[in-house]
C-alpha cells in the first residue's frame, strides 16, 4: 500500500497526479454550462456536478468538470466546497482505499477531460479511471447535454487569462458578457501543484488549491506586521469585487472596496525567507490580491468590446 501521509499534517503527497492549474494564456469564445445534483435524497439536498465548456471556430478550447460536496456532507469541513481547488484531493489520498488505488476524485475529473480535449466532442462514450469513477458516472450525463448545445452559438461569451507568476502563484481571472453587459466576474489565485514551487514558507500547505476554493485559506502577515491585517477573507474581498463590476459594468472601478487604500507593498510572497523583525504597524495595508487582478484585466480587456476597455 501506498505510503499515507496525514492531511491535517499538511505535508505533500508524493504520489498525487493531477493538476488544479487554469489552462495559461487567453482563452475566448461561446460559453455553455450544465449542472446536475445527485447523490441526495426527498430530505436533503445532494452534490451539485458542473460542466463548463467553451467554443471557439468550432473548435472545444476549454472544458472543466467540478463538484460542489453536498451540505449534509458527512465531513463538515467540505460541506458546500468546491472538490476540485479545495483540499478535498489531499484528504481523499489519507484513505487507505485512494492509496491503494492511487488515485482520487480529480485525477478521475480530468481522466475524462482530456479525452474530450483530445476528441474534440462531448459524445459517445468516455473511459473512467479505475477507483476514480463514482462521481464521474453521475456528471457524464452532462456531457450529453452540452453536446447538442454547442452545435449552435451561445449568448454568453467567455473570456479568461491565466498567467503564472513565477514564484508558486497563478492568476486566474475569468469574465462573462451576455448582451454587451458583464454577468459574471471571476479572479482567483491558484497555488503550484507542489510545495517546491511555493516560494513563501506559509504558503506551502496551500498546494493543489486556490486561495477562493480552500476553505482554510489565510493570508499571512505581511512585511513589519505581527497581526493579521486583512481581517475580511480572500473569498469574500473577490466577491465584493465580482459585485462592483458588474454593478459599475467597468472593470476598473474598485474605489472604496474594502482594503484599497493603504501601504502598497508590491509583489508579496515571491520569496522563500520569511519576513524578518515583524512590529505591530498602524498604518493599513493595500490588498496585494487588487493589482495582481488589475495587472490581468488590463490585458483582458484587449479581447473585449470596446466599450468595456480603457
Amino acid at each position: 500500500m501506498r505510503n499515507i501521509v496525514e492531511w491535517n499534517q499538511r505535508e505533500e503527497v508524493d504520489w498525487l497526479k493531477y493538476t488544479v492549474q487554469p489552462p495559461l494564456g487567453i482563452i475566448t469564445g461561446d460559453y455553455y454550462k450544465a449542472e446536475k445534483e445527485f447523490g441526495g435524497s426527498a430530505e436533503v439536498a445532494g452534490h451539485k456536478g458542473r460542466l463548463e465548456v467553451v467554443c471557439r471556430e468550432g473548435r472545444i478550447v476549454f472544458a472543466e468538470f467540478n463538484e460542489i460536496a453536498m451540505e449534509a456532507y458527512y465531513n463538515q469541513y467540505f460541506s458546500g466546497i468546491d472538490k476540485k481547488r479545495s483540499d478535498y484531493g489531499i484528504w481523499q489520498s489519507s484513505k487507505p482505499r485512494q492509496a491503494k488505488v492511487g488515485a482520487v476524485l480529480a485525477d478521475g475529473i480530468q481522466f475524462v477531460e482530456a479525452q474530450i480535449m483530445e476528441r474534440q466532442s462531448l459524445e459517445g462514450d468516455f473511459e473512467l479511471l479505475t477507483g476514480a469513477s463514482g462521481s464521474m458516472k453521475n456528471m457524464l450525463p452532462m456531457a450529453a447535454e452540452l453536446a447538442e448545445k454547442i452545435k449552435a452559438p451561445s449568448a454568453k461569451k467567455y473570456y479568461g487569462i491565466a498567467e503564472d507568476f513565477g514564484y508558486g502563484i497563478t492568476g486566474w481571472l475569468q469574465i462573462l458578457v451576455e448582451e454587451g453587459k458583464i454577468i459574471s466576474c471571476h479572479y482567483d489565485e491558484v497555488f503550484a501543484d507542489h510545495q517546491k514551487d511555493i516560494r513563501f514558507p506559509e504558503l506551502k500547505r496551500y498546494y493543489k488549491q486556490s486561495k477562493y476554493c480552500s476553505p482554510c485559506y489565510q493570508d499571512p502577515f505581511p512585511r513589519g506586521w505581527d497581526r493579521h491585517v486583512w481581517n475580511i477573507s480572500f473569498r469574500t474581498l473577490m466577491d465584493l469585487l465580482e459585485k462592483r463590476v458588474m454593478e459599475k459594468q467597468d472593470l476598473f472601478d474598485l474605489a472604496g472596496l474594502p482594503y484599497m487604500d493603504g501601504e502598497n507593498q508590491g509583489e508579496m510572497w515571491d520569496t522563500d525567507k520569511p519576513f524578518e523583525n515583524p512590529i505591530t504597524n498602524s498604518v493599513q495595508v493595500r490588498y496585494p490580491s487588487y493589482d495582481n487582478y488589475l495587472r490581468l484585466a488590463k490585458k483582458l480587456v484587449k479581447e473585449m468590446p470596446e466599450h468595456f476597455g480603457r
